[in-house]
């Protein structure tokens, strides 16, 4: 007896759920990729394959390379925490981000250290991450056009040493520990905006 034809299986984007991926699960796979062989190697095809998926399931959740890097600002950049006791001065709450910021680029430095030639990553990151700074430096009394500036200046000058990678101690004086390049860093900086505020009354 005859049996029926197989039907013919449909060919081309396969079905998103049928794939098993979640946006969760390819921002996770992608962050291993990136963390491990920077943004250069992130490619929609090298993702699928580190997902074990063809690349058009993709697509289902996230439509470009682009989108991709912009959920990876997103995850990585909503992961900064400043600690639970943030001291009342601004100089104290500027000293705590920036610390904060610091272990994100140590967490994630071929991420965070890379999205600085893509300004639309930039702008999101800063959106995520930025206002606690702007808060601390606006009650020092930095003027409201200079504030970006201000702020650019620490996650630069953070940058830099994380791109250094090294922190040799600065020498002290007899009788004192030992204080690092960075500290020394954000000790004149803040030195520096206190002059760039003198005269205005702190809120």
């Amino acid at each position: 007896m005859a049996t029926e034809p197989d039907k013919v299986r449909k060919r081309g984007r396969p079905a998103a759920d049928r794939a098993g991926l979640t946006a969760d699960r390819i921002l996770t796979t992608a962050l291993a990729l990136v963390d491990a062989a920077g943004l250069d190697a992130l490619s929609m095809r090298r993702l699928a394959r580190e997902l074990g998926v063809d690349p058009m399931s993709i697509y289902h959740h996230l439509p470009n390379k682009a989108a991709v890097v912009s959920g990876l600002v997103g995850l990585v950049f909503s992961r900064m925490r400043l600690p639970e006791s943030v001291p009342d001065d601004w100089a104290g709450q500027v000293r705590a981000w920036v610390d904060a910021y610091r272990d994100l680029t140590r967490r994630h430095p071929r991420l965070v250290l890379q999205i600085v030639t893509d300004p639309v990553a930039v702008t999101q990151a800063s959106e995520t991450i930025n206002g606690p700074l702007h808060a601390a430096l606006t009650s020092a009394g930095v003027p409201a056009d200079k504030i970006d500036a201000c702020a650019g200046m620490f996650v630069d000058f953070a940058n830099g040493f994380a791109l250094a990678g090294l922190e040799p101690p600065s020498p002290a004086p007899a009788g004192k520990p030992p204080q690092s390049h960075f500290d020394t860093g954000m000790d004149v900086m803040i030195l520096g905006i206190r002059a760039l505020t003198a005269g205005r009354d702190e809120r």
